[in-house]
């Protein structure tokens, strides 16, 4: 009996990349699946970067010597974080990433003197997101893990920099708004990392290979040719 050969798509990417799709393929089936909600996120979070190197995405940063020393006096310090330019998992890299630019931002004289009142409501309103956030993420705002942090800090960044460049508010959640923002970003991760470009017809392959359900290839295309004129891929 002849063996049927894989799909064409696979070809079309690196090992790194199917790692990534078949990890989010079993990562929305754990997320329905599993009942107990820590039992789904250790098994997204830590089990499968563990069995799948590629689902563990990562942000270049340069971190300087001053950086940690500036951290360390306040009591962080981060083991095995040497003075460099490091891949981190992004939500970690921009933590470094905005510790500069708020260092920068305060050194200044005029910004000296208003900052104290700034950072109060300032920090009063990025609580109040982040706690939303968390809340309708991982059930509670209580005993969050490291990653979890991460991820709502990192996801709280995103959500205020969505409103500035919008210029209004922005509603936290939209279930069609989301699963769009996650198809985007499972297309952004496919295109890099295919080593020949995937036809709309392979890419709707390689989507629903990954668990996203895609209407039809014009309406992908569509979709894609949308967000490259807004410049989100």
């Amino acid at each position: 009996m002849k063996q049927k050969s894989p799909p064409k798509w696979i070809s079309k990417i690196d090992k790194k990349g199917f790692e990534y799709l078949t990890a989010t393929r079993l990562a929305k089936r754990a997320a329905k699946e599993i009942a107990d909600p820590e039992k789904a996120q250790h098994f997204i979070m830590e089990a499968l970067p563990r069995v799948f190197p590629g689902f563990r995405q990562t942000r270049s940063v340069t971190i300087k010597p001053e950086t940690l020393e500036k951290m360390a006096e306040v009591g962080l310090h981060w083991e095995n974080i040497q003075p460099g330019e490091h891949n981190l998992p992004p939500n970690f890299a921009r933590i470094f990433e905005n510790y500069d630019l708020i260092l920068g931002a305060i050194n200044s004289p005029e910004l000296q003197k208003a900052f104290p009142m700034a950072a109060a409501f300032g920090l009063m309103f990025l609580q109040d997101i982040f706690s939303d956030i968390a809340l309708h993420k991982f059930g509670t705002t209580d005993d969050l893990s490291i990653d979890q942090i991460l991820w709502a800090s990192g996801a709280t960044l995103e959500w205020i920099a969505k409103m500035l460049k919008d210029r209004k508010a922005i509603p936290l959640y939209q279930e069609k708004g989301r699963a769009n923002v996650e198809r985007l970003e499972l297309i952004r991760t496919i295109r890099a990392h295919q080593t020949k470009k995937l036809t709309p017809k392979e890419m709707k392959q390689a989507l629903e290979y990954a668990g996203y359900h895609v209407s039809d290839e014009e309406a992908l295309r569509l979709f894609e040719w949308r967000a490259k004129k807004k410049g989100q891929l």
